[in-house]
């Protein structure tokens, strides 16, 4: 049979050899690309699927820190940190109503629950919307089951919470929304009070929703340090409410108020107003003024120890007038004569510029002005602080030394002017100021505190006890006597500066007074400053009387920063005449319009037999209250003891009821001033004894 003439040979049909090793090849370099890639994935890059992998199935959530407490100097908290929560919606993803659930009704009841606007809920329930922010911070309990919600997130925050005084708050500065601090000593202490970040792990399903599970983590934040400052609560707000009560009663346009301990440099308190109210920045370290005179003493102390003038050296006067060169000096009291002490009691420019000019040099009056702080920053942790100015004496004029003598041509603040006098009140040393009184870790450790440092030594102790007699003569017989107390000695320096006034020519003054108490062992130093006073000028008239209520005050509180050991040590018996007359007990009894007093009352009146004392010695402070003159036969049992009535003026009838009732008195409301209390603020009255709290309505 013949075969096909189409047939293929066998050797056609056999795989090709060249194709088959390249099929080979090919599945070859496929398994190893394979194997390469799995190398790469799992070797190589096994820490970048890792995480890209946990990105997928693990959120991570940052936990805010709390910034650190601020507290007084005697614990209480001034600012502290609460975490909150701030809301975003995105309406578009809320589940409206099903078989199983309606999250639109559940959203919308929970945000009314947490007080939110009707017009924010609308907009949250809106589905054309894809983001909504809920105005307002909440409390993370509050915004819990709102977050449970799918569509609705949240954002962990810090809020601060300042419970200081308006002047507290504005030292301490604001943070805002996102815990940055922005201002005053948040700003300043911000390292020590910024806390470390936590961290919370947790599992997310297919739908974001986020699930704590075992194999999370969690890193707690710690909070900041907790910083406690030199700041007196009770005196801040003493010196607050007097230097608003100031400006209202002299027409002032502002002020400022400090008081310094001069034995460490503590800052125990400072305030400054403007318009009426507590001004926006801490005004006594942020704006300095022209001091006049209350400079005059520094010079004085200079001159005395260097051994170029003496207490009673005599300076030709002038009868209040001299000229010059092209100025006339002028002064308030006119004398052809005057002592260097009664130069400085009362306020001589005259005699002041002649001792200067005379003894002193201009480099050497740069000097001792540049000893005593003034041009150069304090060095207190605050960001605004101003230097004031001084000028060196290569850009005075030919007045210049004159007017450097008398406070005019350079500028202070309020603080350097506080330090200065410190120096004068601890026998010469001039302090470091200080705001921070100490600084803990959240362990409780103590990280800083302050102590007492001594910059230099501006004048000595035989120099400074000489002034401080002089400062004390200008309260008991010179031009500070609006600033005495009956029960102690207070010393001080007025001071009244021109400044230029608002219109074209027209002149306005800087009141100043400069204040240390007790004179024998000085507790406090005290700078009052008015500005633009209308009733009258003079510091000694208008800022005297601040100083004076300032202390009143203090020793009427509890915890002013006073020694009451000191107090009771240095304080002098003031005679006081009693009425013992029939008709003055009656006028008392009908005061105190109390039936447990007039029981006491009746009996002294029932029995003029005994023998009533005609002068009752008894300090106390600021003011001193006779008992009424009855002395029992036989002193059955120890007397109570005598305590302060403290001021509640400014405060609610609640807040004074309470107050009262703390300081150890018993209360009844009655008719009158409001915040006028009988006995009056300052005065010592029995413990467990009726205090009248008089309110107008």
């Amino acid at each position: 049979m013949n075969e096909p003439t189409n047939a293929v040979p066998a050797e056609a049909v056999r795989p090709s050899r060249a194709r088959a090793v390249l099929l080979h090849l090919t599945l070859v370099g496929f398994a190893i690309a394979l194997l390469g890639r799995s190398v790469q994935v799992q070797l190589l890059q096994h820490d970048l699927w890792a995480a890209e992998a946990e990105r997928q199935h693990v959120t991570v959530s940052t936990l805010p820190a709390p910034r650190g407490e601020i507290t007084d100097e005697r614990g209480e908290r001034l600012v502290s940190s609460r975490e909150q929560v701030k809301l975003t919606i995105a309406p578009n993803q809320v589940r409206g109503p099903s078989k199983k659930r309606n999250d639109r009704d559940s959203l919308a009841q929970q945000l009314a629950a947490l007080g939110v606007s009707r017009d924010v809920i609308r907009k949250a329930l809106d589905s054309t919307r894809t983001y909504l922010q809920v105005p307002g911070l909440f409390l993370p309990r509050e915004a819990g089951r709102l977050m449970s919600i799918h569509g609705v997130s949240g954002v962990r925050t810090m809020e601060r919470l300042p419970s200081g005084t308006t002047g507290i708050r504005r030292l301490i500065g604001a943070v805002n929304g996102e815990g940055k601090a922005q201002s005053g000593l948040e700003l300043a202490l911000d390292s020590i009070l910024t806390g470390t970040k936590g961290e919370r792990r947790a599992l997310r399903d297919r739908r974001g929703r986020s699930w704590d599970s075992p194999v999370g983590s969690r890193v707690d934040a710690r909070p900041g340090n907790t910083v406690r400052l030199t700041i007196n609560r009770p005196l801040q707000e003493i010196i607050e409410r007097e230097l608003l009560e100031a400006m209202a009663r002299t027409g002032a346009s502002g002020g400022d108020l400090v008081v310094l301990d001069p034995n460490d440099g503590a800052i125990l308190a400072l305030a400054g107003a403007r318009d009426g109210k507590i001004a926006a920045s801490v005004t006594p370290l942020t704006q300095p003024y022209q001091p006049g005179s209350v400079l005059k003493p520094m010079f004085v102390a200079w001159l005395l120890d260097a051994r170029r003038t003496r207490p009673d050296e005599l300076i030709n006067t002038e009868n209040g007038r001299w000229v010059l060169g092209r100025r006339t000096l002028t002064d308030e009291h006119k004398a052809p004569f005057m002592s260097v002490f009664d130069v400085v009691r009362w306020s001589s420019n005259i005699g002041t510029v002649k001792l200067v000019l005379q003894h002193m040099t201009p480099a050497e009056e740069y000097e001792l002005l540049r000893d005593y702080g003034f041009g150069v920053p304090s060095g207190l942790p605050y960001p605004s602080e101003s230097r004031g100015t001084l000028t060196t004496p290569a850009r005075w004029t030919a007045p210049s030394a004159a007017s450097h003598a008398i406070g005019y041509e350079l500028s202070v603040t309020p603080v350097q002017l506080a330090v200065a006098y410190a120096a004068i009140a601890n026998g010469g040393e001039l302090l470091e100021p200080a705001l921070v009184r100490e600084i803990r870790s959240t362990d409780g450790d103590v990280v800083f505190r302050h102590e007492r440092r001594v910059l230099r030594r501006v004048a000595t102790a035989a120099s400074t006890e000489v002034v401080r007699g002089m400062l004390k003569a200008v309260v008991d017989s010179g031009t500070g006597r609006a600033a005495g107390l009956t029960a102690f000695d207070v010393g001080g320096k007025s001071g009244t500066a021109r400044r230029q006034g608002a219109g074209a020519g027209a002149l306005t003054y800087d009141a100043t007074f400069a204040g240390m108490f007790p004179m024998s062992d000085p507790q406090v130093v005290i700078v009052a400053r008015l500005t633009e006073p209308r009733s009258q000028i003079f510091g000694g008239v208008v800022a005297g009387p601040m100083v004076r209520e300032v202390l009143r005050g203090a020793l009427a509180a509890r915890d002013a920063a006073l020694d009451r050991g000191v107090l009771a040590r240095v304080a002098r018996a003031v005679p006081v005449a009693a009425d013992t007359s029939r008709s003055a007990l009656r006028a008392a009894e009908r005061a105190l319009d109390s039936s447990s007093v007039r029981s006491v009352v009746t009996s002294v009146v029932e029995e003029p037999a005994i023998a009533l004392p005609a002068v009752v010695h008894e300090p106390a402070p600021g003011r001193v209250v006779v008992a009424l003159p009855y002395e029992p036969r036989a002193a059955q049992t120890p007397a109570a003891p005598m305590l302060p009535v403290p001021s509640v003026r400014g405060m609610t009838v609640r807040e004074a009821a309470r107050t009262l009732h703390d300081a150890g008195f018993r209360v009844r409301i009655v008719r009158g001033a409001d915040g006028r209390t009988q006995p009056a603020a300052g005065a010592s009255a029995k413990r467990g004894s009726l205090v009248l709290l008089e309110r107008s309505s």
